[in-house]
């Protein structure tokens, strides 16, 4: 009687272990910029999972000043401090670019990269939120508001993953300046006094402005050595894709409590082996 118990204790000890596990993935982020040749860069992709509560910016709100870092410059380090202060348990990194080039990680037209793996579980860190600027512009961004987090399981907590496809209209202008172009960051030539605020709020951006007879993004070489298309201008046309962002589980091993529950199972096989001989003999 006392093996059994143990077995039976064992086995439950672990199925208890699994039932938790279930609740966790290991999972990778891919980005890939959907842009044609000639169209437009990303800057490295902040990424965070959550407990569904993080608010990374609000549609006809002001921008807070995380955000007016990340969409005019890039600098995704407001974003993480603000991210760290409310999700204690969630995890974030930033996505980079290797083959971009040299000196900035960005995604170029075509280029494609896979983060290291992330630790999630269902409650602390089940939804997703991403954020990253489209260069050169002046402050229109990508990401989604608070409204709209990426939930990553199911009503069971068995993760399901991502699939997420950004859009011309998921493009989003921060409001804090105007999109004339001038002194856009990685603009060959760019001189940041050149900006001018815009005072606004955060809205669909309705595409760059072509400046007649102006100075404008268009044709000018960037420091990657190619020159922007206008076509990449209009973010309103239809199909217009400018991203594709998935989140996948990664297998790993077999964790320990699996091992657990089959010694136990065993365990009970080897017991009721034993009492079955007995009574034949």
């Amino acid at each position: 009687m006392k093996i059994i118990k143990k077995a039976l204790l064992t086995s439950l000890t672990a199925s208890a272990l699994l039932s938790g596990a279930s609740q966790a993935a290991m999972v990778e982020v891919e980005v890939s910029n959907l842009f044609n040749a000639g169209g437009l860069a990303l800057t490295p992709v902040w990424v965070g999972f959550h407990d569904g509560t993080f608010d990374s910016f609000d549609v006809g709100a002001s921008s807070s000043s995380s955000l007016q870092a990340l969409a005019e410059n890039g600098d995704v380090s407001g974003v993480m401090a603000d991210f760290t202060a409310s999700n204690t348990n969630g995890e974030q990194g930033a996505i980079l670019a290797p083959d971009g080039f040299a000196g900035a990680p960005v995604f170029e037209p075509g280029e494609s990269a896979t983060s290291g793996i992330f630790e999630i579980n269902a409650t602390d860190s089940g939804y997703f939120s991403f954020l990253s600027m489209l260069i050169p512009t002046n402050d229109a961004f990508i990401g989604n508001d608070s409204g709209t987090a990426y939930s990553l399981f199911d009503m069971n907590n068995e993760f399901v993953g991502l699939d997420i496809l950004v859009l011309g209209s998921d493009v989003w202008d921060s409001g804090t300046e105007l999109n004339r172009g001038y002194g856009a960051p990685f603009l060959a030539g760019a001189d940041a006094e050149e900006r001018q605020d815009e005072n606004g709020v955060i809205s669909q951006h309705a595409g760059l402005t072509v400046l007649a007879g102006g100075l404008s993004i268009f044709g000018g070489n960037t420091p990657a050595g190619y020159s922007i298309d206008q076509a990449a201008a209009d973010f309103t046309a239809q199909g217009f894709e400018v991203a594709r962002i998935t989140v996948n589980q990664v297998q790993v091993p077999v964790p320990a409590s699996a091992g657990l529950f089959a010694i136990g199972m065993v365990a009970l096989a080897g017991f009721k082996r034993r009492k079955t001989s007995v009574k034949v003999a």
